[in-house]
């Protein structure tokens, strides 16, 4: 009895003091000088215990240990981070009240600036960051997108619906034609590859090569505009530079985060196409309108008394409600002698196409170890698989068929159960063709740092990014219509390695007490080799990804490379932390040029007045913060893709051989004085911080004049040669940008903010070297490059109205006299293929635990030109295309005044030979102002989320693309069509034809850390 009494005792004891050992706990309030501070994150370093305050900024932390020397770590964005030392006795709480002091926030905030960083109030340049939060913040194709609206002055137009649909940037205008007007897009210092044409536009867009970048592992992007921010790239900076930064280890303790998003898709708009009864009565007022008799003959080979009894709905056939879904993992830690990050990452993204997704898996690992006080190695490792089962758009089929040759009066199948092949059949093609592509990607590189005196560093970087992108296409022989094999298996593998490898000195030397002095100079190569196969089989049965055994009659392409090397400086110099100066220099070598003009030179220069740190404006009770600045520069642009365009060169044609052998014929003239694409910018600008910067704004004007501008001249047949590669262009642009940041309410348990951005941009053609708007052709939709206009000026027949006698449409000619003959030698320039103005206005409020964000983009001008519709409300020809219901208001008697001429079977009626006739009937306002994206959260109390052993959690919904308001008559006034090369990407940015509309998103996701 006493035995177990004494254990029992001991029992006791051993528990009581275990539970003291941990009953002690820290607690208090967090505040600003403002007031309550919720949000912010308490931890007690080497204990694995934190907390986040709540809403009046209460915190506590429980289970802590006694008698151990502790440190509490308070850290919120935009504050000084603060530490407390703390050694608690058995069973105490302390009670720890803690008032935060803002960081001179956006002054000091480090600025990614390429090969390095800078204070934000040391910035002579024009530069815009965005924070992790602003690129997930929403669904999107792809990273990109997420972008729109929040920066002054790019403009990024979403290409279509489809799963990882790329979109077009521009930054501050387009100073190309024939060259990239793409921006530069670096990762972790790696320039990427950007190639928007390695599989050129084969029936569905074109290829993304953004789309496999994980949204998730971005911590911030810098957008450089001007030449003082662009400089230091040199020839690769002239369209702006986009840097990417990713994620790093941040905390003392380990810190695990995972966010999952669930949702659906559908299209922003639907289109009006005709059903059948309408069709059949629209197509026999057309027959009887050309005067014939008689039943009317229908396209495809359908009897009248049939077609009388089908009415297929091609649009619900090719469309369905996408489901997408994202699911995230992240653990992270930063000490003193190392930092680690790893993510793992899953995004399904399935748009509302049948048939159409995007998965894109990948794997992030970065992380630094100081080996020594003074040597450091970092890397940053990625693996990324991206797989988009693909669907013929456009005017390939799909969604474009449903738009165009799929009549209403086509079956899907036939009585016997056989697919219909009497006409355009979607659902034919997309239930046998199998196609798919594959894409894998790593972009990698290590970094030594060496510190071998004080202030002096010494960084060599060293990256790789290897991309395989295999296309596998499947036709099986009832597609083919054949009988003399099982069908066609064709695999195209594009295979690019690019290394990349920098080496940077940098040395900051403080002067004196007034003057600092920061000098960067550094070596870069680059070297970018592209190659691939072909595979064919007519007996595979099967796409090669599910017959690998059969991958033979392998045919290897034309191996590519091309080498770029770089020297290049900046200097910095600050006084009194008032007066700022930046010079930089760089020189590019190119192997895309020839041996005489290989090199160029692209020097900037730019200064900065801190005016708000002068005596008479310390205390002025508005103007808490004022910063003049300019720049002025060169920047160049290297010809696009990997050949080297001033060489000559010749394709092979085994098809059209002579006595059994290829022949070999003449492409692209040799032009050995080929040289760089060169712009001189000029920006200059003001920031304000008003009132304690409870309203901050900038506003900038830059000047850009482009010379040398590259242009791919059509050449006439007797030159022997289809095209002429030169620097034939010259082009200016100049615009404005205007930002306003405010803090609306700050209260207690209300905040609400808001983001203002707008930017004018005026683009014109100065010289194209006396060749006429014939020489460059943006596609098949007749822009071109016009003297005194800007860049992919519409070149148009002007349509007058519709003669209320006849019904016929009017068109003006050369001289603006209205006549019935279309004529393509009466195009004129019309519309503006670019807006007056762009813009987005972000508002986020907050009231206890709940949030509320909502983001408008707007454009206001421009034109948009519906290509598509030219067959789609004209006449009613053989080819068989469907109409859409915008033309019930046509002419139909004498005396009608309508917007439409007369239906009709014949091109003759509207004065041409084809039924396909570009005219300004078919130019419209592409003003828009769009509902991007809208969220709604909820942040569970601390109390709430301790129980659930949590650190922080979140639950929120968002929607994107939910109202848009436009003219438009069309589906979606935000579109681009699938471009056929550099050339049209550049000119034809406001075309659509048969692209599939945005997707409309329905989001519910869920953020977690611990």
């Amino acid at each position: 009895m006493n035995g177990k009494f004494t254990q029992m005792m001991v029992f006791l004891l051993i528990t009581c003091f275990t539970s003291g050992i941990y009953a002690q706990a820290i607690k208090g309030k967090i505040s600003d000088k403002s007031g309550p501070l919720p949000g912010v994150n308490v931890l007690v370093e080497g204990t694995g215990k934190g907390a986040v305050s709540d809403m009046d900024g209460s915190y506590e932390v429980r289970g802590l240990p006694a008698n151990t020397n502790l440190t509490v770590v308070y850290s919120f964005v935009g504050y000084r981070t603060e530490r407390r030392p703390i050694n608690l006795k058995p069973g105490q709480t302390l009670e720890i009240n803690i008032t935060m002091a803002e960081e001179i926030s956006r002054l000091d905030e480090v600025v990614v600036v390429g090969y390095g960083v800078q204070r934000r109030r040391d910035v002579t340049g024009s530069v815009v960051k965005l924070g992790a939060k602003e690129v997930t913040d929403m669904p999107t194709p792809s990273f990109e997108t997420a972008i729109q609206g929040k920066a002054a002055g790019v403009q990024i137009i979403t290409g279509s619906g489809l799963a990882g649909s790329g979109s077009v940037v521009r930054i501050r205008g387009i100073a190309s034609i024939s060259g990239s007007g793409d921006p530069l897009y670096v990762v972790d210092g790696i320039p990427i590859t950007q190639d928007f044409f390695i599989k050129g536009n084969a029936g569905a867009m074109n290829n993304n090569p953004l789309a496999v970048l994980n949204p998730g592992d971005i911590e911030s992007i810098e957008i450089l505009k001007d030449a003082s921010a662009t400089g230091i790239f040199g020839s690769r900076g002239a369209n702006g530079v986009i840097l990417i930064t990713t994620k790093r280890g941040k905390t003392p303790d380990w810190t695990f985060n995972f966010s999952t998003r669930v949702g659906t898709s559908s299209p922003v708009a639907r289109p009006n196409m005709l059903s059948g009864p309408e069709f059949l009565q629209m197509y026999k007022e057309a027959w009887i309108n050309d005067g014939k008799v008689g039943v009317p003959v229908l396209p495809g080979g359908i009897k009248w008394e049939d077609a009388q009894n089908i009415n297929t709905n091609w649009v619900d056939e090719v469309i369905r409600v996408g489901v997408k879904q994202r699911y995230d993992l992240s653990a992270g830690r930063q000490t003193n002698k190392y930092d680690f990050f790893a993510g793992i990452s899953f995004d399904g993204n399935q748009s509302y196409l049948t048939g159409n997704n995007y998965d894109r898996s990948s794997i992030r690992l970065n992380g630094g170890y100081n080996i020594t006080s003074k040597l450091k190695i970092s890397a940053n490792l990625s693996l990324i698989e991206g797989i988009n089962n693909r669907v013929d758009e456009g005017w390939a089929g799909g969604l474009g068929a449903a738009m165009s040759t799929a009549l209403p009066i086509y079956p899907i199948r036939n009585p016997d159960g056989s697919y219909f092949i009497g006409g355009t059949n979607p659902v034919r093609l997309r239930e046998l063709k199998e196609w798919r592509t594959r894409e894998l990607r790593s972009i990698s590189g290590i970094t030594l740092t060496y510190n071998p005196a004080k202030n002096l560093y010494i960084n060599l970087n060293t990256n790789y990014e290897y991309m395989n992108l295999v296309e596998d296409i499947y036709e099986p022989a009832e597609l083919l219509l054949v009988t003399d094999r099982v069908g066609d298996s064709r695999r195209f593998t594009n295979i690019i390695n690019n290394w990349n490898t920098f080496l940077t000195a940098t040395y900051d030397w403080k002067v004196n007490e007034k003057n600092r002095l920061n000098i960067m100079a550094g070596l870069e190569f680059q070297e970018q080799a592209r190659g691939g196969m072909s595979y064919f089989s007519t007996v595979a049965g099967a796409p090669f990804w599910k017959a690998r055994d059969m991958l033979d009659n392998r045919q290897d392409f034309t191996p590519e490379k091309s080498r770029f090397g770089s020297v290049f400086s900046r200097i910095n110099f600050t006084n009194q932390e008032k007066y700022i100066v930046q010079g930089v220099i760089r020189a590019d070598a190119s192997s895309k040029f020839g041996p005489d003009n290989r090199v160029g030179f692209f020097p900037s220069v730019s200064g900065g007045w801190i005016v708000s740190e002068e005596a008479f404006m310390k205390y002025n009770p508005v103007i808490n913060f004022m910063k003049v600045k300019a720049s002025y520069g060169i920047a160049g642009v290297a010809p696009p893709g990997n050949r080297d365009l001033w060489r000559s060169s010749f394709g092979i044609d085994s098809v059209r051989g002579y006595n059994g052998q290829p022949i070999l014929f003449p492409l692209l003239l040799e032009n050995p004085t080929l040289k760089w694409e060169t712009s001189q910018i000029f920006d200059a600008g003001v920031e304000m911080g008003l009132w304690e910067d409870r309203i901050t704004t900038e506003l900038s004007y830059y000047y850009k004049y482009s010379t040398d501008v590259f242009l791919n001249v059509s050449l006439p047949g007797y030159a022997g040669f289809d095209n002429f590669f030169d620097n034939l262009a010259t082009i200016y642009n100049q615009g404005v940008e205007w930002i306003v940041k405010s803090k609306n309410i700050v209260k207690q348990e209300f905040t609400w903010t808001t983001e203002f951005n707008v930017a004018r941009n005026w683009n014109k053609i100065t010289d194209i070297s006396g060749f006429n708007e014939e020489a460059v052709s943006g596609g098949t939709n007749d822009t071109r490059v016009v003297l005194g206009y800007p860049v992919g000026t519409n070149f148009l027949v002007r349509f007058s109205h519709v003669d209320p006698a006849t019904g016929r449409p009017v068109y003006l000619d050369i001289n603006g006299e209205p006549t019935f003959e279309w004529n393509p030698a009466n195009r004129v320039p019309a519309g503006r293929v670019l807006p007056d103005a762009i813009g987005g206005v972000t508002n986020i409020l907050r009231y206890k635990n709940y949030d509320l964000s909502f983001l408008f983009v707007f454009t206001i001008g421009g034109n948009i030109y519906d290509s598509s519709s030219k067959r789609q409300l004209g006449t009613f020809d053989s080819d068989g295309w469907n109409h859409r219901t915008d033309q019930f208001d046509r002419w139909r008697k004498p005396g009608d005044v309508a917007t439409y001429p007369r239906l009709t079977t014949t091109p003759e009626t509207y004065g041409t030979g084809t039924p396909w006739i570009n005219t300004t009937l078919w130019l419209h306002d592409a003003s828009y102002a769009r509902l991007r994206n809208l969220t709604i959260g909820y942040t569970l109390p601390q109390e709430a989320a301790r129980k659930l052993k949590v650190r922080n959690a979140r639950i929120y919904f968002t929607g994107t693309n939910l109202l848009t308001f436009t003219r438009f008559i069309g589906l979606d006034p935000e579109i681009a069509r699938d471009f056929e090369n550099v050339t049209d990407r550049n000119m034809s940015v406001n075309i659509t034809f048969l692209t599939p509309p945005q997707e409309k998103t329905f989001n519910l996701g869920i953020d977690i850390s611990f």
